[in-house]
């Protein structure tokens, strides 16, 4: 996967479908991330990662991510 960056907002936006490995740095504020099949709900929570952290996601599973608050900068290769 070439890097790219994502900027989350309140919509959970999936990050990985289980098939890849990538490396995921939060560039600034904080945001939730959740392991799950199916698109979370509105109001789920998730895994609480700030800036500048660092997570790796590998397979098989499936990650999505959405901002705490306000918008979140990620990095995700």
């Amino acid at each position: 996967m070439a890097t790219k960056e994502i900027n989350l907002t309140a919509e959970w936006v999936q990050i990985t479908d289980g098939t890849q490995t990538v490396q995921i740095q939060v560039m600034g504020g904080t945001m939730w991330l959740r392991d799950s099949p199916t698109k979370p709900s509105a109001n789920a929570k998730g895994h609480s990662v700030s800036s500048p952290g660092w997570i790796g996601v590998t397979p098989p599973q499936q990650m999505w991510a959405r901002s705490t608050g306000g918008t979140t900068s990620i990095m995700v290769t």
